[in-house]
């Protein structure tokens, strides 16, 4: 997460301080870097100090090695960059400013994390593929994490953004404001088979309200303003498919008045593929779950495809 790497380069910067002779400064810097990392022991930074693992006036060497021994991970990272930029390849006399140049330019290029509000914390996130690409989403379930959103946040990658789940209980009607969020956002609304139904443009700190009501929401999707997703683009979301097969012998048409007016069997469909593959989907939760919230939405999901049928150029219909 945001606040290991954001520790990580802290590290690396205390090392730049180092060498270029302010060590009170990267003292401090170790410090508090160590301690926000996961799992950080302040007590045996502290003991670190005390014993002059730190020395203000030790050996620099020494020491920056002594740092790449309690961080390996960061000594790893580092080495990966240099081999792929052909960097520090050759004994150098100049150990000290090859590793300074090194450091600065990772922490130019290689810098790749949100900062600022919930991307402080812990919070999980989840991967969503939409138009081939993959996007790192903070996933906010709670009322409170959604009440927060994306507040306070200063920059985001182009891969990264937030997630609200309404999933469990898609809203007829969804209002979104951007007040206290500084940066542009991109704000989707994603029905329950995870496809784009709107998109709107948020503008920083506004709080004019925007509503999404033509269909029933299950997903929010907030990223950069300049990502390209578009109304109409199908997400990964919703495509979950983790219900065991239940065998359907007879597909039973039933006209008005209650009868039936046709049987179909041995694999015929009345629906498009993908459609009826949803539709499939979300009968086996509802015959699983037993829930009225999952039989509500695959009666959603059938008359909204009845529809579009009936809306269809006469080509697409074979009468």
């Amino acid at each position: 997460m945001a606040n290991k790497n954001k520790a990580n380069d802290a590290i690396l910067m205390a090392i730049l301080q180092d060498i270029q002779g302010n060590n009170t400064a990267s003292t401090s810097a170790m410090l508090q870097a160590d301690i926000k990392r996961d799992g950080a022991d302040k007590q045996d930074v502290q003991r670190n100090v005390a014993n002059e693992t730190f020395d203000l006036n030790g050996d620099l060497m020494s020491k920056i090695m002594y740092t790449f021994q309690q961080h390996p991970g960061i000594a790893d990272e580092l080495d990966r960059f240099a081999d792929e930029n052909g960097l520090m390849q050759e004994e150098s006399n100049d150990y000290i400013s090859e590793l300074a140049n090194l450091i600065t330019l990772y922490l130019e290029k290689e810098r790749k994390y949100a900062e600022g509000g919930q991307f402080e914390f812990e919070n999980n996130t989840v991967d969503v593929d939409i138009n081939g690409k993959t996007y790192t989403l903070l996933h906010f379930v709670t009322e409170e994490e959604k009440e927060l959103g994306l507040q306070n946040v200063i920059e985001m990658e182009s891969n990264e953004g937030a997630l609200f789940d309404y999933s469990d209980e898609p809203q007829e009607e969804i209002s979104f404001w951007m007040k206290d969020t500084t940066i542009p956002l991109l704000i989707c609304f994603i029905n329950e088979d995870g496809e784009v139904i709107s998109v709107h443009k948020g503008k920083p700190l506004s709080e004019e309200p925007i509503t999404e009501s033509s269909e029933f929401v299950a997903y929010v999707i907030e990223v950069n303003v300049d990502e390209n997703i578009k109304e109409g683009d199908q997400t990964s979301l919703g495509q979950e498919d983790n219900y065991p097969d239940v065998e359907v012998n007879r597909l039973y048409i039933y006209g008005s008045d209650g009868n039936v007016q046709a049987t179909l069997q041995g694999g015929e469909r009345i629906f498009s593929r993908k459609s009826s593959k949803v539709i499939i989907k979300k009968a086996k939760k509802a015959y699983m779950s037993k829930e009225d919230k999952d039989y509500k939405a695959l009666g959603r999901y059938v008359f909204k495809e009845m529809k579009a049928q009936d809306e269809r150029p006469a080509e697409y219909v074979n009468k």
